[in-house]
């Protein structure tokens, strides 16, 4: 018979479950309310704590910055509003006058640094101011030359006695100037300016065997002269001895062949030719 054990258990359970009286249920009641009485008591406490601290003050660094300095409190009167629209200058203001630097119109000043020169551009020559046309200079150069007579010019290296070098020279014995084949004129200008001193020693007459390099005219108021024109200046002339001889020999040959490149050479000489060669 299951259902009826089932029946009978269920009636044995019921007979277990605790039963409570009019007086339980009234103490329950007086727990439940004093339970609330206290929350909300609790409850207004707290309200009351948090009132208190929204009113009181908190520090603020803002407001003791602004407290500190009547200056600033001014300043930020007037600069407040500077972020919204500009401050009419023209309305008094009753707190101190602020000076604010104001933009001026007119261009500034550099009068204080000295102005540079304007520089003229070398590749701009249309506006260079006009330069000075120097006048041209004349050059001038010999015309005639002081020979011994007889004096004249071979070629082939040997002279009519049969005398022979490998080079240009100035035969006294003879009066001849001895040229290698395919010289220059200016280097026949050269040997004939040897020639010449031998006119300046004695006029052309002959010459001692050892005179015929033509020593001799170092005593000659010729030489004097050149010599100390020259003293002192560069030795501008290639393959060729440095000797007051051959000095001179350069300077009248060019003097005689190109005065122009003797005056680009050596200024000097070209002024002591145009002075005493005629």
């Amino acid at each position: 018979m299951p259902v009826r054990r089932e029946a009978l258990r269920n009636r044995g359970a019921c007979k277990w479950v605790p039963r409570l009286g009019p007086g339980a249920t009234a103490i329950k009641l007086v727990v439940f309310l004093l339970t609330l009485s206290v929350l909300m008591m609790a409850c207004t406490s707290w309200r009351a704590f948090r009132s208190e601290s929204d009113i009181a003050p908190q520090p603020r660094p803002a407001a003791q910055a602004t407290v500190a300095s009547p200056e600033t409190e001014a300043s930020s009167a007037i600069e407040a509003p500077a972020t919204t629209q500009p401050v009419a200058t023209s309305e008094p203001s009753p707190a101190p006058p602020v000076t604010t630097p104001q933009p001026s119109l007119a261009p500034e000043q550099e009068s204080v640094l000295p102005q540079p020169e304007p520089l003229i551009s070398e590749v701009l020559r249309e506006v260079q101011p006009p330069q000075a046309v120097a006048e041209p200079v004349e050059i001038l150069g010999g015309t005639q030359r002081m020979v011994p007579a007889g004096t004249g010019v071979v070629w082939g290296g040997c002279a009519s006695d049969g005398t022979c070098y490998p080079f240009n020279f100035y035969w006294a014995p003879t009066n001849e100037v001895v040229m290698q084949n395919g010289e220059g004129e200016h280097k026949v200008q050269h040997e004939l300016c040897h020639a010449h001193q031998h006119w300046s020693i004695n006029g052309g007459e002959p010459l001692p065997p050892s005179d015929y390099d033509l020593e001799s005219w170092y005593a000659t108021e010729e030489s004097g002269s050149f010599t100390a024109a020259v003293a002192g200046l560069p030795w501008p002339w290639t393959h060729s001895a440095e000797s007051g001889l051959e000095d001179f020999a350069w300077t009248c040959g060019y003097w005689y062949s190109d005065a122009a490149y003797l005056l680009q050479v050596s200024p000097q000489r070209y002024a002591w030719a145009a002075a005493y060669l005629p």
